[in-house]
C-alpha cells in the first residue's frame, strides 16, 4: 500500500484479521527481522516509508515486502495488501491464490544485538497465534526466514522451539469473543459506543488502505527483503537513515539551511539550494526576523553552524529540523551549512575491511597492535585522499573563483550576502559561528572570507572537538582572535586526553576520530590537531592563547595582550551540567548532542551568566552516547560475514578459493586454544533437555538478577545493563522470567529476602542462578573465621544500594543462606564486582591494584565512616554462618569477574566479565562443564587480561554440566583427593604453561601479524 501507513494496536489487528475480506488462502506464517534499521534507528512512520521507498523504487516491487511490520513498542504498521503474496523468501512466496502471511519486526535480533523482548515480543507471539487461529493452521506452519534460506533472519538469538512454546502458552480467546460491556439496563454506554464507532471507522479505513492496488506486475518469485545480504551500502544507508520531509518541514527549514556538495550549491539529494534560495534568506526571511528582534528589544543574533565530517546529508537535515525550534526559543537565528562530505561512509568501509583482514587477532593482541593496524589500513587504503577531499570541499565552499572560472563557492556567496546585510543594518545584527569536528575546517575558510568581504565582526566562535590542524588554525583563524581583530571571542570544547583514548570509532578503532586523523589521515602522520589536548599543551602559542600554564602578566607583548582573555578551552567531561563552561561529552560525536555543551554555547552567545536561565537542549540520549559510525559500519558488506556469506569465517578451510576476497591465510581457521580450554562447539538450541531424574524432581530453572548503577555516593554505568543482559540470556536458556532488582530496589534487605526465597523454593532437580553486578568491597572479619594470608581476616562484601548505611552483604551472609540449599539443587553464581574472587567463601590474596586506564572499577574503599556503620549494624545481632568443614564440599558454583586481589572493570556501558560471559553463552553451551564455561570466558579476555575471571567451586562442581540439573545430590559424590574444596582450581592461562603445539600456533599468529603490519606500513 502506498504511504501513509496505518498504525494499529494488537486488539485492532485481531479485529481486522477477522473482518478482512480474504480471497487468498493463508497456509503459513513467515517471521522476519529488519536487521537495519535496528531498534535504535526506528523513527516511526518515517522508517516504514523509507522501507516502502526502498522496496518499490530500488527493488521495483509492487509494494512494501511485508504484510505488517511490528515496531519496538509493540504497535503494528500495515503493509502490502493481505491478498497479495509477500516478498518473503525465494521460492516460498506463494501466489495470489494461496501462500504465507508475512510479518517483519523492527530490530537486529542476532546474538548480542537488540533483545527480542517486551511489547514487541508479545505482539509477535500474538500475531503468530492469531493468524494460525484464524486459518486453523498447525503450530509448525510458522516459518522463520532462516529455515527457508541461508540467512540468519529473524536473528540468531531467536529460537524456533522457544517461539512455538511461547505461542502455545498464550491461550488467547477466539477472535471476536470479547464481550461488549453493557450498562445495568442492558444498553451500551455512550462512551463505549463512541469507542466502538471509532474502532469500526479505523477498521474500514484499514481495509480500504490494504486493498489499494499499486497496478504493477507481480513480484519476482525470488523476491526477499533482507537488505544486509548483499545490497549496496548506500541503499542500506538510505533505508536506515532516510529522512522524510513534509511540506511543512521544507517551509520551516528553508530560511535556515544552505546545502553544499564539493563546495558548490547542491542541486540533488534530499535538499537542493540555489543562489535564489540564499537571496530569499537575506532579502525576505532575515528582514522579517530583524523586525521581530527589534520588537523584543534585542539584536538579531545569527548563528552560522557547520556540522562535522561524520554527518551525512540525512542526519544533518534531521538535526537542522530537530534543533530549529530550540535555537529560536533562545532568540538565536540559525543558518546551517549542510556540506556532504561522505567521510563517515568511506572511513567506515576502510576500517571494516581492515578488521576483516585481521579477524581473530584482536582477542589475542592488545590495542597497541590492533589500533596501529587500523591506522595503517586507513592511511594506505585511501583515507588520506578522502580526508584531503573533504578539506578541499571546505576550502572550495569559500572560494570566489572555482576551477579558474566565474563560479563561486556556495559559502562565498553566503558571505557576500551576509556582508551586504550587515552593511545595511549595522549593530542591529550580531554574527556568531559554531563548528563541530571538521566544521572547524569549514569555518577556517568561511569566517576569514566573510571578514574580507566586509562583515564587520564575528562576536563569538565555538569550536566543538575541532578536527582542524593546528597550522591551519594558526594561519586562518588565530590572527583574527581578539577584540577589534575580527573574532571577539573563541571557545573551544574538546575532550580531555583520557576520554579521547576511551572513545572509539564504531568499535573497531579504539580511540577517537581525532586520534585517527592525527595518526593516519594526514599526508604526514602525527600532524598536530587542534582538538587534541596533547597537541594543545605541546604548543606554546596555543597555551598562551587559551591561558594555559603561566599567568598572564605585564611582560607579555602587545600581541599577546590583544588576545588575552579572548579565548578559552573547556575540557570535557568536566562534570559541570550547566553554565558558560559546562561540557559532559565523552565521545567525539557527542558534543552537538550534549545539553551541557550546547547550553554553554547559547549562554556565551546571549551573554548570560552561569546562573541565568536559558532554554536547555533536551537530552534525547545519554550524554556522549552518539555514535555516527554505527550506521556506516553496519551498512558495509563485510560487517556481518556470517550473513554475507552464509557461514562463519572460522568455517573456511584455508584455501584461497574458499575466501570471499580470495586471500588465503588471512582468516585463521580456528582460534588459538590455551591448555585446558575446550574448542568451540556448534551452538545448540536454547531449549535444554532435562534428565529423567531432574524431570521427576521438578527440573525448574529460576534466577535472581541484580544490577545497581545509581548508588547515591558512587554511581556506576553498566550494572543494570549487565543484569538485563543476564536475564535475557537466561530466559533464552529456558529459565522462568528471572526475578530482578535494579538500583534502588536492590537494598540489602531485598537481596537477602529474594535469595532466601530462591533457595527455600528450590527442590531437587532445579537449576538456580544468582547474578550480581555492582560495587564490591572488603571489611574486617567480625567473627574470626577468615584470614587473608598473614594479614588480619577480612570479609569480602557486595555493596547493596544502601551500603553507605552499613548495609553490606558479606560472604558469611551468603554462606549462611546457601547452607540451606536442598540436596540435588544446582546453584550457580555470577558476580561482576570487585573483591568477588571468593565472595561466598574464604578470601586469600593481597589488595587489588588500581583500575586499568580507560576503565572504571567496581569497588568501594571502605573508609572509617562506613566501617563504623557496618560494625554498628552487625555486632548487636551477628548472624554467623555455620563453620566450614573440610569434608563438606562447596555446594555453590561461583563464576567471579576477578581474583580477590583484583578489581572488576566496566567500560562502554557494560562490565568486562558480563560482556565476555554473555558472548560465550550466545555461542551455545551444549556439552559444556562448569570448568569448560570458565575456560571459554578466560579465553575471551585474551592473552593479556586486565582482570582474571575465575571459577570457584569444589573439584566436583568444576566437572558438573554447566547450568544443567544434577543427576544426584552433590553430597553423594566423592571429591577427588588433593584439591582445596573451598577455593577450587583456576584454569591455566599463563604463557609459561603453554604446550609446544600452542607455542607454535602463537608464533604462527605473531608471524602473520608481522606480515600484515609490514604490508600496510
Amino acid at each position: 500500500m502506498p504511504a501513509p501507513f496505518k498504525q494499529l494496536s494488537r486488539e485492532q489487528f485481531a479485529d481486522l484479521l477477522l473482518k478482512f475480506p480474504f480471497t487468498r488462502k493463508i497456509n503459513a506464517v513467515h517471521m522476519h527481522h529488519t536487521w537495519r534499521p535496528n531498534r535504535a534507528q526506528y523513527k516511526g512512520h518515517e522508517t516504514i516509508v523509507a522501507m516502502w521507498r526502498f522496496h518499490t523504487q530500488t527493488n521495483h516491487w509492487r509494494d512494501i515486502a511485508q504484510h505488517i511490520t511490528i515496531a519496538p513498542d509493540g504497535s503494528i504498521w500495515l503493509g502490502r495488501d493481505w491478498n497479495l503474496p509477500p516478498a518473503s523468501a525465494s521460492g516460498h512466496n506463494g501466489t495470489e491464490q494461496a501462500g504465507p502471511f508475512m510479518f517483519e519486526m523492527i530490530g537486529d535480533f542476532d546474538e548480542g544485538k537488540d533483545p527480542f523482548d517486551g511489547e514487541q515480543r508479545r505482539t509477535a507471539l500474538e500475531v503468530i497465534a492469531r493468524v494460525q487461529q484464524r486459518f486453523g493452521l498447525a503450530a509448525g506452519t510458522l516459518q522463520l526466514h532462516n529455515m527457508m534460506s541461508t540467512k540468519s533472519c529473524p536473528g540468531t538469538s531467536i529460537d524456533y522451539h522457544t517461539v512455538l512454546h511461547d505461542v502455545a502458552a498464550l491461550n488467547l480467546p477466539p477472535i471476536g469473543s470479547t464481550p461488549v460491556n453493557l450498562m445495568a439496563d442492558g444498553t451500551i454506554g455512550a462512551e463505549r459506543q463512541a469507542e466502538l464507532q471509532a474502532q469500526q471507522q479505523t477498521l474500514r479505513e484499514a481495509i480500504e488502505d490494504l486493498q489499494r492496488s499499486s497496478g504493477q506486475r507481480p513480484d519476482p518469485a525470488d523476491a526477499e527483503p533482507c537488505a544486509h545480504d548483499g545490497i549496496a551500502a548506500q541503499a542500506v544507508d538510505s533505508l536506515v537513515r532516510g529522512i522524510v520531509l513534509s511540506p511543512a518541514d521544507v517551509q520551516a527549514m528553508r530560511p535556515h539551511l544552505v546545502n553544499l556538495r564539493m563546495g558548490e550549491f547542491s542541486n540533488n539529494g534530499q535538499w537542493s539550494t540555489s543562489p535564489m534560495d540564499v537571496d530569499a534568506i537575506f532579502d525576505d526571511f532575515l528582514p522579517q526576523a530583524l523586525q521581530q528582534a527589534r520588537a523584543a528589544g534585542h539584536p538579531l543574533r545569527l548563528m552560522f553552524y557547520a556540522h562535522g565530517g561524520l554527518v551525512g546529508e540525512d542526519d544533518a537535515l534531521a538535526s537542522v529540523r530537530g534543533r530549529l525550534g530550540w535555537w529560536k526559543d533562545n532568540d538565536i537565528y540559525p543558518i546551517s551549512f549542510v556540506w556532504e562530505t561522505g567521510l563517515i561512509e568511506v572511513l567506515g568501509q576502510m576500517l571494516e575491511q581492515g578488521q576483516s583482514r585481521g579477524l581473530g587477532m584482536r582477542n589475542v593482541f592488545s590495542d597497541n597492535i590492533s589500533d596501529p593496524l587500523m591506522e595503517a589500513v586507513a592511511h594506505r587504503a585511501g583515507g588520506v585522499q578522502i580526508w584531503n577531499s573533504m578539506k578541499s570541499s571546505a576550502q572550495r565552499a569559500s572560494s570566489g573563483n572555482l576551477d579558474g572560472g566565474a563560479v563561486a563557492g556556495g559559502a562565498w556567496y553566503v558571505a557576500r550576502q551576509l556582508a551586504d546585510f550587515c552593511g545595511r543594518y549595522g549593530d542591529e545584527v550580531e554574527v556568531h559561528a559554531a563548528g563541530h569536528s571538521a566544521g572547524a575546517i569549514f569555518h577556517a575558510w568561511f569566517l576569514p572570507c566573510a571578514l574580507a568581504l566586509g562583515v564587520p565582526r564575528v562576536r563569538s566562535l565555538h569550536l566543538l572537538a575541532p578536527a582542524a590542524r593546528v597550522d591551519l588554525f594558526q594561519q586562518q583563524l588565530a590572527p583574527y582572535i581578539g577584540a577589534g581583530r575580527g573574532i571577539d571571542q573563541l571557545a573551544m570544547y574538546t575532550m580531555a586526553d583520557s576520554y579521547e583514548k576511551d572513545d572509539e570509532c564504531g568499535g573497531i578503532y579504539r580511540k577517537s576520530l581525532l586520534y585517527l586523523i592525527h595518526h593516519a589521515l594526514e599526508v604526514q602522520p602525527l600532524q598536530p590537531i587542534l582538538g587534541l589536548e596533547r597537541c594543545v599543551r605541546a604548543d606554546p602559542a596555543l597555551k598562551t592563547l587559551f591561558g594555559i600554564g603561566a599567568a598572564h602578566d605585564a611582560k607579555h607583548d602587545a600581541k599577546h595582550d590583544a588576545t588575552h582573555g579572548a579565548a578559552d578551552v573547556v575540557w570535557a567531561d568536566n562534570g559541570v551540567d550547566r553554565g558558560r563552561s559546562a561540557s559532559r561529552a565523552r565521545t567525539h560525536g557527542g558534543f552537538d548532542d550534549d545539553p551541557a555543551t550546547m547550553g554553554s554555547v547559547v549562554r556565551r552567545v546571549l551573554g548570560k551568566a552561569d546562573a541565568d536561565r536559558i532554554v536547555e537542549l533536551p537530552a534525547v540520549a545519554p550524554a556522549g552516547a552518539a555514535d555516527p559510525w554505527r550506521a556506516a559500519l553496519q551498512a558495509w558488506p563485510f560487517i556481518m560475514p556470517d550473513q554475507q556469506y552464509g557461514k562463519r569465517m572460522s568455517d573456511y578451510a584455508g584455501k584461497a578459493g574458499d575466501y570471499p576476497d580470495g586471500q588465503a591465510g588471512m582468516y585463521p581457521a580456528q582460534p588459538t586454544l590455551l591448555p585446558g580450554m575446550s574448542p568451540p562447539q556448534t551452538p545448540a538450541q536454547p531449549g535444554l533437555q532435562l534428565s529423567p531424574q531432574a524431570q521427576a524432581a521438578g527440573g525448574r530453572r529460576i534466577a535472581l538478577c541484580v544490577g545497581i548503577d545509581s548508588y547515591p555516593t558512587a554511581p556506576l554505568g553498566g550494572c543494570v545493563n549487565d543484569a538485563r543482559g543476564w536475564a535475557a540470556a537466561l530466559t533464552r536458556l529456558d529459565f522462568a522470567p528471572p526475578r530482578t532488582l535494579f538500583n534502588g530496589q536492590a537494598t540489602r534487605e531485598a537481596i537477602v529476602r529474594q535469595l532466601n526465597a530462591l533457595v527455600a523454593d528450590s527442590r531437587a532437580g532445579d537449576v538456580i542462578v544468582f547474578q550480581y553486578a555492582g560495587h564490591g568491597t572488603s571489611v574486617p572479619d567480625l567473627d574470626g573465621d577468615e584470614k587473608d594470608g598473614d594479614t588480619p581476616g577480612t570479609d569480602e562484601a557486595m555493596c547493596p544500594y544502601d551500603f553507605a548505611d552499613g548495609e553490606l552483604l558479606v560472604d558469611d551472609d551468603l554462606r549462611a543462606i546457601f547452607q540451606h540449599l536442598p540436596a540435588g539443587v544446582n546453584l550457580s553464581c555470577f558476580f561482576d564486582c570487585c573483591y568477588s574472587g571468593t565472595i561466598t567463601r574464604v578470601a586469600l590474596g593481597p589488595r587489588p591494584a588500581p583500575p586499568a586506564a580507560g576503565a572504571r572499577a567496581r569497588y568501594i574503599e571502605a573508609d572509617s565512616t562506613l566501617l563504623d556503620k557496618y560494625r554498628a549494624r552487625r555486632q548487636p545481632a551477628r548472624a554467623v554462618a555455620p563453620p566450614l568443614v573440610d569434608s563438606d564440599p562447596m555446594r555453590e558454583v561461583v563464576f567471579s569477574a576477578c581474583l580477590s586481589s583484583e578489581v572488576a572493570h566496566e567500560r562502554n556501558g557494560q562490565g568486562d566479565f558480563s560482556r565476555y560471559a554473555l558472548q560465550v553463552l550466545a555461542q551455545g553451551i551444549a556439552g559444556l562443564s562448569n570448568g569448560g564455561f570458565a575456560d571459554r570466558v578466560t579465553q575471551a579476555f585474551g592473552a593479556a587480561p586486565s582482570q582474571h575471571a575465575k571459577l570457584y567451586s569444589s573439584d566436583l562442581g568444576r566437572a558438573l554440566p554447566f547450568l544443567r540439573p544434577l543427576q544426584r545430590p552433590l553430597q553423594q559424590m566423592r571429591p577427588r583427593q588433593g584439591v582445596d574444596r573451598r577455593v577450587g582450581v583456576p584454569g591455566r592461562t599463563a604463557l609459561e604453561t603453554l604446550s609446544a603445539p600452542a607455542r607454535i600456533e602463537l608464533a604462527t599468529q605473531l608471524a602473520r601479524t608481522s606480515q600484515l603490519l609490514t604490508h600496510y606500513y
